[in-house]
């Protein structure tokens, strides 16, 4: 445990966290952590996964970490996140108050190549293919009659979609996606 435990230590220090000597786990961690040191270490990554730069094999065991929680933060705060964490991340979260661009409008989110999720059965990533800068009109109107009403929102917001489709959309059973297809770019009333 402690060889395991120095590793890491040594990491978290390379991503520049000085985890003795200064004090800042004292104001940080809950006075509890002293009884508990497994919790302590959990913050610790907690805290270095919310740093804006890390070094890459800091990136590689944060973004690999078994705790949900750290993967989510290294997601919004970091911005040399891997691609395929965010995509990872896209699939549960889609932003908070203090990043509700990320991971979607992290630096590292792919933006291409996203076509090859136009068939895929999870709706969040299904909706991704529409960003793709080869993905087609025929793909929004296909769209704006998905099962799922995330992915008929997101085709509300689409300015490819038609003003017949988006009039359709105006009486769809879930007000989200008549909202979006009212005041979307292809709304009769937005023009």
């Amino acid at each position: 445990m402690t060889d395991c435990r120095n590793s890491r230590v040594e990491l978290l220090q390379r991503a520049g966290l000085d985890i003795v000597g200064d004090g800042w786990a004292e104001d940080v961690l809950p006075p509890s952590a002293a009884r508990h040191p497994l919790a302590a270490f959990d913050a610790v990554r907690s805290g270095a996964a919310r740093a804006r730069h890390l070094p890459p094999d800091v990136v590689d065991l944060l973004a690999r970490d078994e705790d949900r929680v750290v993967r989510l933060f290294l997601a919004e705060s970091c911005d040399d996140a891997p691609a395929e964490l965010l995509l990872e991340v896209w699939q549960w979260w889609s932003g908070s108050f203090s990043y509700p661009d990320r991971p979607r409008g992290h630096p590292n989110f792919p933006r291409s190549d996203l076509l090859r999720y136009a068939e895929n059965p999870h709706p969040r990533m299904r909706q991704l293919a529409l960003d793709d800068p080869e993905s087609t009109a025929d793909l929004v109107e296909r769209f704006s009659r998905d099962t799922h009403e995330e992915v008929r929102h997101r085709a509300a917001t689409d300015p490819r979609l038609s003003p017949v489709s988006a009039v359709r959309l105006l009486n769809d059973p879930r007000r989200s996606v008549r909202h979006a297809a009212a005041t979307g770019p292809a709304s009769p009333h937005g023009r």
